[in-house]
C-alpha cells in the first residue's frame, strides 16, 4: 500500500507560511539597492568573428545554452500530462527568453539591460514552481501558483525599476527555492510524469556559487575561464535530468499506445 499522499492545501499553507515569513524578514531590513559593482565581471575578453566582435564572449556565448536546453525542453514537453503541461511550456519559454536576455545583457552590462534578463528569469522561475505544483498537487494547484509567482515577478521588477529595490526580486528567488524543497518532500500525483527537480535545484546552488566565485575562478584557472561563465553552464546543465525524464516518458507513452 503507498503511503498516504498529504492534501494539497495543507502544503500549499505550508509554502505560503514561508513565504510570509520570509516577506516579514525583507520588509525588516533596508531595501536593497542594485550594487553598480554587480555589473563588473572577470572575464571582459572579446571575441572577433569575421568582422563581428563580441564583447564579454564567454559570458555572452554560455547564455546561450539556457537557449537550447529551452527549446529541446519545448520540443520533449509538448506531450507532458495536462496538468504540467503549460506550466513547462512556460518554464522552457523563461529559458530560452533567460538566454536571449542574459546574453543581451552581458554585451555591455547596466541595470537597463539587467531588467530583460531578470524578467526572463521570473518567467522561468514561475514556470518551474507550476509544473512542480502540476506534479504533486494538481491542475488547479499548478495555474494557481503559475499565475501567482508571475504577478510577484512582475511587482519585484516593478519594485526594483521604480525604488531601486531588490527586496522583492531576492523572495521571487530563494522564496521559489523553499517552495520546491517543500512540495518536493510530497509524492508524485497518479498520471503525473516524475521530474528530478533535486538535480536542477542542485545545479542553481552550484551555480550561485560559481557566481560569487567569479574573480577567483578567474584567477585560480590563470584566466582561462571565471565563474560566471561557469554559472551559465551549471544552471543550463541542471535541465538536461528533466528533459531525459521527459523523453523517457514520451518514449513510455508512445510504447503504451502501439507507437501512435
Amino acid at each position: 500500500m503507498s503511503p498516504r499522499r498529504p492534501k494539497t492545501w495543507h502544503a500549499q499553507a505550508t509554502a505560503l507560511a514561508v513565504l510570509g515569513v520570509s516577506a516579514l524578514a525583507l520588509a525588516l531590513v533596508a531595501p536593497i539597492p542594485q550594487s553598480p559593482l554587480y555589473h563588473q565581471f572577470a572575464d571582459t575578453r572579446a571575441l572577433a568573428i569575421g568582422r563581428l566582435l563580441i564583447p564579454n564572449a564567454a559570458d555572452v556565448l554560455s547564455s546561450l545554452a539556457f537557449c537550447a536546453a529551452g527549446l529541446a525542453g519545448l520540443v520533449r514537453g509538448a506531450h507532458a500530462p495536462p496538468s504540467q503541461r503549460m506550466a513547462l511550456r512556460v518554464f522552457f519559454i523563461g529559458l530560452v527568453l533567460t538566454g536571449a536576455g542574459s546574453a543581451w545583457y552581458h554585451l555591455d552590462p547596466s541595470s537597463a539591460s539587467l531588467f530583460w534578463d531578470r524578467l526572463a528569469m521570473c518567467i522561468a522561475f514561475a514556470g518551474a514552481l507550476g509544473a512542480l505544483a502540476g506534479e504533486r498537487l494538481g491542475d488547479r494547484a499548478a495555474r494557481r501558483w503559475l499565475g501567482g509567482w508571475l504577478l510577484l515577478g512582475a511587482s519585484a521588477l516593478a519594485l526594483w525599476v521604480l525604488k531601486d529595490d531588490l527586496r522583492l526580486y531576492v523572495l521571487t528567488q530563494f522564496g521559489g527555492f523553499m517552495v520546491l524543497l517543500i512540495w518536493l518532500r510530497h509524492s508524485v500525483r497518479p498520471g503525473a510524469c516524475a521530474l528530478p527537480w533535486g538535480w536542477l535545484l542542485v545545479a542553481y546552488g552550484l551555480a550561485k556559487v560559481f557566481e560569487a566565485a567569479d574573480t577567483s575562478i578567474w584567477t585560480l584557472s590563470g584566466q582561462l575561464i571565471a565563474g560566471h561563465a561557469l554559472k551559465h553552464l551549471a544552471a543550463a546543465a541542471g535541465v538536461i535530468p528533466l528533459l531525459i525524464a521527459l523523453s523517457r516518458a514520451d518514449r513510455g507513452l508512445d510504447q503504451g499506445s502501439g507507437g501512435r
